[in-house]
């Protein structure tokens, strides 16, 4: 949004607490008084309500020690560029205090289905395979700190998916490479942003910008309990191969709102730009994109070729062993071959 047309949307309100002015962009409504910290609520027309469970995560590390923290993360996990660290640059770093509703919750589900099995029936010549379906059912249930970034375009701010579980913590970069497979990055776990949370105080986040937040508590709710029935449902599906039957119940058990430092970061490796998500409180690098070395993917290729050789040997020569490893190390030789062409030439 341009500077005239957020002039142009500007509002105003008199917080609740010592009466200094508010200034406020039309859309947002939460909203934190910049001379007491106190935050009040929109909620309807002429209704201010002030939110009690007020929370922040003090910034404990300023940009030399998430510098640091980034860079170790540079140097750690499976297929990042063995230089990464050295070779990046950063574009960009960037403190900002982001708003998050954290909705305290316990999902249960009870999910039925089917999987698919297979038997052998029959004797001499009418011995056959067939396949049938077995019942099967269970039942799963996890706690939750559910976050919900407490603005309407959450994806302006890169990565913030991660902080709840289905997001990524690590986003390998394979370019070009067309057989990387996904292999690299790692699903993200879940986060808590009660961790070490005060009291709301503006000393806490010095000189760092706070944004107001524009999802009410109202919303957050029903936003969080939509993420955790569609995360419960796709960790149902992969318990059985068909799911006839899958039940959630998310019960909330309290809300607060939580002001959050974050450092957002870009870097660039060999003329290409990555992006990294840090928390400000505890340095924690909350999801990155990291390019994978050129070697890991000639040693992935190669394994990869030599496998499909094995299966090819296996299929084209079954009881004839030695023929079999023969034309597995052929296909391997000419997967290591392609694939150190690959890495050595490519340009992504």
């Amino acid at each position: 949004m341009t500077d005239a047309l957020e002039t142009a949307h500007k509002k105003e309100i008199s917080c609740t607490n010592c009466g200094a002015p508010i200034e406020y962009i039309e859309g947002e409504s939460v909203l934190t008084c910049g001379f007491c910290g106190t935050t009040s609520m929109l909620a309807g027309f002429d209704k201010i309500v002030k939110v009690e469970a007020h929370y922040v995560l003090p910034a404990k590390k300023q940009k030399p020690e998430i510098r640091v923290s980034v860079m170790e993360w540079m140097k750690q996990g499976w297929l990042k560029a063995a230089d990464l660290a050295d070779q990046a640059s950063f574009s960009k770093f960037d403190g900002i205090v982001l708003p998050f509703w954290v909705v305290k919750s316990q999902a249960k589900t009870y999910w039925s289905g089917k999987n698919r099995r297979s038997r052998t029936v029959g004797s001499g010549d009418n011995r056959r395979t067939e396949t049938y379906w077995e019942p099967t059912s269970g039942q799963f249930s996890e706690e939750y700190n559910w976050s919900v970034y407490a603005r309407e375009k959450p994806d302006e701010i890169w990565g913030l998916d991660a902080l709840n579980p289905g997001g990524k913590s690590v986003q390998a970069d394979w370019g070009k490479f067309f057989m990387g497979l996904g292999m690299g990055s790692r699903a993200s776990g879940k986060s808590n942003l009660l961790d070490g949370k005060e009291k709301f105080d503006l000393e806490k986040i010095p000189e760092m910008k706070i944004i107001n937040g524009q999802i009410t508590q109202d919303r957050a709710e029903q936003k969080s309990r939509n993420d955790m029935l569609n995360l419960h449902r796709q960790i149902a599906d992969k318990k059985a191969t068909t799911i006839t039957d899958c039940d959630t119940t998310v019960d909330i058990i309290g809300v607060d709102l939580v002001y959050v430092p974050m450092w957002e970061l870009a870097y660039t490796y060999k003329g290409k730009s990555y992006r990294v998500l840090a928390n400000g409180n505890s340095g924690e690098v909350i999801t990155g994109e990291a390019p994978v070395g050129k070697w890991d993917k000639v040693v992935v290729l190669a394994i990869i070729m030599t496998i499909l050789g094995a299966i090819l040997g296996l299929i084209a020569h079954f009881g004839d062993v030695s023929e079999m490893w023969i034309g597995t190390g052929i296909a391997g030789g000419i997967g290591a071959g392609y694939a150190l062409w690959t890495a050595m030439f490519s340009k992504g």
